[in-house]
């Protein structure tokens, strides 16, 4: 005859755990009433993060409410390692976890406190930031688009306008 076997063996299953990152930021700031200073980003994420800012500028009356009229970017002066590219603020370098970019994206912006034509009102502008992690650097490329990257020092590479 034969003799046939069972042979079975058991294990405990096995937990695949992970911690998906969390990726997020605030933007920090001083407003007076006409000039905003000390412009940032927070990482607030908790993993390093790339950070982008959009500044949009727009006319209110006394009541806060949206108004017609131009209201154009008042110029000022762009900190150390930030670079402009398509309307957009980009700092180059990895930011840490509840850290701020080394510099700030402008020290000071004066807004106009009162239009003297038709249309008449005041200056108003919000600071909007967005993260993203900086490693991959594909997480970037599908995140922003084509010819951003990450150089061989860990640095976002934006491209030029």
């Amino acid at each position: 005859g034969g003799t046939v076997a069972w042979l079975t063996s058991r294990t405990g299953a096995i937990a695949n755990t992970f911690s998906p990152a969390h990726v997020s930021c605030e933007v920090t700031e001083n407003f007076n009433g006409t000039v905003k200073t000390q412009v940032n980003v927070k990482n607030t994420s908790d993993i390093p993060a790339f950070v982008r800012v959009k500044l949009v500028t727009y006319r209110t009356n006394d009541q806060g409410q949206h108004i017609g009229g131009v209201s154009e970017l008042p110029t000022f002066t762009l900190g150390t390692d930030w670079v402009e590219h398509d309307g957009y603020y980009y700092y180059t370098h990895p930011v840490a976890p509840g850290a701020s970019p080394a510099a700030n994206l402008a020290e000071s912006i004066t807004l106009t406190a009162s239009y003297a034509d038709a249309d008449g009102g005041h200056q108003s502008m919000d600071v909007m930031a967005e993260a993203i992690q900086s490693v991959p650097a594909a997480a970037v490329t599908t995140a922003w688009g084509e010819g951003f990257g990450i150089n061989a020092n860990g640095d976002l590479v934006v491209p030029q306008n």
